[in-house]
């Protein structure tokens, strides 16, 4: 099915042409699936209408359960719900999404964002109504943005069921699958077009609601990128913006910038851009000619800094470590080295 109310996305003369902005009070909508909210069951939903009008993304999805090998043409058959009430004894429960083909395949998913992880008791309950389903393969989904992925080891060793079912996918998969299929070649024209939609709504809509990790705390140097020219540093505060080549998918509330041994303030990220050549917000890296920068990066983009109540040391033998972390750490600890510390103490 493709609907002419959304033209090909990439058309992107045509979308200019139509239509310039459109708001829901003072909130920017920038896809379709910003017409029904921002919230946990806007991004269900959208989920689940991308799974609709996209069989490659649902097929990637269930490859990630250990479900495969399906016809393209069988897969259409499956069946997509949302939001599904069931009893569970006296009480009433309601999954996220559904999804099931015949005898085939039964896959539950229940959603999550920021920090929170399904509860063993919502596992177990699930978990026990997919032993009563009759399909073949039965997958309970934890989709997940946060940091903490033990929860499934630490269930399966409570519940030796839920460890036959039990399985994590996380929103930053989702997002990246996303891109891919929106820019592929061997992909339908509808598929792309709602692949594309669901990136715009997780990256811009969505709001950093699907960030992988509160603070991120880099080493940020002074040392001149060229003769008497500018230091990464010197980039930061005047573009402001941070770019990497590696770690691409992570999507932190704020990054924490620690120079000459000292982290003084916070950044807030308001978007992120994704094989993007830094010389396209940077000009003196272009009249440089700096070969390095030609190349396609994530670029995070910031706020002005917020200074913090005090200033943090660096701590010994941290060098050009990167640091994740939670925003309280900021305000209690003394050192990133403490911070480091305190992170690993909270996810054991």
């Amino acid at each position: 099915m493709y609907s002419p109310i959304f033209p090909n996305r990439r058309n992107s003369e045509h979308r200019i042409r139509t239509i310039s902005s459109f708001s829901i009070g003072q909130r920017l909508v920038t896809s379709p699936f910003g017409l029904i909210g921002t919230d946990e069951n806007a991004l269900s939903a959208a989920l689940a209408w991308t799974f609709r009008c996209c069989p490659e993304l649902l097929r990637w999805f269930l490859q990630q359960l250990g479900i495969s090998g399906i016809h393209t043409q069988r897969l259409a058959s499956a069946e997509v719900v949302l939001q599904k009430y069931e009893h569970f004894g006296r009480s009433r429960g309601l999954t996220d999404i559904e999804i099931r083909l015949g005898d085939e395949f039964h896959v539950i998913i229940e959603a999550k964002v920021g920090p929170a992880v399904p509860s063993l008791v919502q596992c177990k309950k699930y978990g026990a109504r997919l032993q009563r389903s009759s399909a073949e393969k039965t997958k309970l989904v934890a989709l997940v943005q946060a940091e903490d992925h033990g929860f499934v080891e630490r269930y399966a060793a409570v519940n030796s069921a839920l460890g036959e079912v039990l399985c994590l996918v996380t929103w930053q998969q989702v997002l990246s699958e996303c891109r891919r299929l929106a820019r592929g070649i061997a992909v339908s024209p509808e598929s792309r077009v709602w692949c594309g939609y669901l990136q715009e709504f997780l990256q811009q809509e969505y709001v950093m609601n699907t960030y992988t990790t509160e603070v991120w705390i880099l080493a940020a140097s002074r040392e001149p990128i060229w003769d008497n020219g500018l230091s990464h540093w010197d980039i930061h505060r005047q573009f402001h913006l941070w770019w990497d080549y590696t770690e691409t998918q992570v999507r932190p509330l704020y990054l924490a910038f620690r120079v000459s041994g000292q982290l003084d303030s916070i950044w807030r990220v308001n978007r992120i851009e994704h094989d993007v050549p830094i010389t396209e917000h940077v000009p003196p890296l272009k009249q440089q000619g700096i070969s390095w920068a030609k190349k396609p990066a994530t670029i995070w983009h910031l706020e002005p800094p917020v200074p913090l109540q005090r200033t943090l040391r660096t701590g010994p033998g941290m060098y050009n470590r990167r640091v994740r972390c939670h925003l309280d750490l900021l305000l209690t600890c003394d050192t990133v080295q403490q911070i480091e510390q305190s992170m690993r103490e909270r996810r054991t």
